[in-house]
């Protein structure tokens, strides 16, 4: 697309095999992921944004029913520094660039490795933008290389994953602790991860058990409801 080293990137996906592949192709052509929140509403990510000088946005054309692609269309007239609206999909409105492409198992002519160097210590440069909110307003955290792996190592060694585990997620990475808990250990292990979309009990329980998980990462308030069922009763057998 043209866009320079460091432009922040806002990604907005609901799909969490194209989020991570979203979030790791755009740190390694040395551009500033933005992951946002799925649910946010227009007015927070017009907030969210306008404080940053986002570069382009990430979407995907549909969530359900929702026209998501035209909601980026619209966030991009209200905020004068995006450049380009790219999504996957079909049936994409005008204006905005097709990633499908970009991802498909057959896909011919792929681009040449990305090589470019960077001055200094490469770790010190900022990689991701997360948020978090303070009395009622989102505030934009940026985030560098050795932040980021601090947050992984320290999932790393508080959960005790041995080397090349199989990590189980229904987490999206839309946050700083989103990619902490998924995204780091994982890369930080050598393992596999295994991605779970949308939330199924019964279904996460055979993930589980055919890809024989060491570790299952659920949100908070699903991890409280899970020891009353008994989707996870043959544990020892692991």
């Amino acid at each position: 697309m043209g866009l320079p080293t460091d432009a922040i990137i806002g990604i907005q996906l609901p799909n969490i095999v194209e989020n991570i592949l979203t979030i790791l192709g755009v740190m390694r052509a040395e551009m500033i992921a933005v992951p946002l929140p799925l649910l946010w509403r227009r007015a927070e990510t017009i907030e969210a944004l306008g404080r940053i000088g986002v570069k382009a946005l990430i979407t995907c054309s549909h969530v359900g029913t929702f026209h998501h692609a035209d909601l980026a269309l619209h966030l991009a007239a209200e905020l004068f520094s995006v450049r380009y609206v790219c999504a996957f999909g079909q049936n994409l409105p005008d204006g905005v660039v097709p990633f499908d492409d970009l991802i498909a198992a057959d896909a011919s002519d792929p681009a040449a490795p990305y090589d470019c160097e960077r001055k200094g210590n490469a770790s010190s440069h900022v990689a991701a933008v997360t948020f978090d909110t303070c009395e009622g307003s989102i505030v934009p955290v940026a985030r560098n290389h050795s932040e980021l792996l601090a947050g992984g190592l320290a999932v790393l060694l508080e959960s005790r994953l041995s080397p090349e585990a199989n990590i189980l997620s229904a987490l999206a990475p839309a946050s700083f602790a989103g990619i902490s808990v998924t995204l780091l250990p994982w890369l930080l292990s050598g393992g596999t991860l295994i991605l779970h979309h949308p939330f199924e009990p019964d279904i996460l329980a055979r993930q589980r058990q055919n890809h024989r998980c060491g570790a299952v990462i659920v949100p908070g308030p699903v991890a409280f409801a899970l020891p009353e069922t008994s989707i996870f009763a043959d544990t020892a057998q692991l």
